[in-house]
């Protein structure tokens, strides 16, 4: 079966992913059947400067693409900035991020931003995100190719842009599923 893929604005979904500047088909296909797992409810994929829906996308999706709700965008700044108006908050994935993805309380409706795998978010993209958060890593390569930071110890701490995905948001649901004080 063919995905729906919707053009415009997306709706507010509990967790939503925000492609930008994702280009392998494979990294694609790898984030739509970690988000399908991790229960996103859209993931966001501009029209320019990202990867096609490919016989290699569908291969990677691993059957998940089938249950994805995919919109592609005009604009991811413009679509992140509408989600944000209806109290989405998005958070960009980059090394350099100001705070841990950890910190930051992840129960409300988000938009994960995962960022390309050689140059991470866009300043645009970022700019428009209420956070741009890392990965906590302490390897010798801090590189994540996105905008939050994940705690890594050992001696490599880089990551491709749909393994920092999947990482993003399982904290996203450990944090919804912990015990409540």
């Amino acid at each position: 079966a063919i995905p729906v893929v919707e053009e415009g604005q997306p709706g507010v979904g509990t967790i939503t992913v925000a492609l930008d500047g994702v280009m392998d088909p494979q990294n694609f296909g790898a984030v739509i059947r970690s988000a399908v797992a991790l229960g996103a409810r859209a993931i966001l994929w501009p029209e320019h400067s990202s990867a096609p829906l490919t016989p290699a996308t569908f291969r990677a999706s691993a059957g998940a693409i089938e249950h994805a709700r995919l919109c592609r965008v005009r604009s991811l700044p413009d679509a992140l900035e509408s989600l944000a108006a209806r109290g989405v908050a998005a958070i960009a994935l980059d090394a350099q991020g100001s705070v841990e993805l950890g910190e930051l309380p992840l129960t409300g409706p988000v938009a994960i931003v995962i960022g390309a795998e050689d140059k991470g978010t866009r300043r645009s993209v970022r700019r428009v995100c209420q956070h741009v958060a890392r990965l906590p890593m302490t390897g010798p390569i801090s590189s994540l190719n996105a905008s939050a930071r994940l705690p890594m110890t050992g001696p490599i701490s880089s990551l491709n842009a749909s393994v920092a995905g999947a990482i993003a948001l399982y904290e996203v649901v450990r944090q919804r599923r912990a015990p409540r004080a």
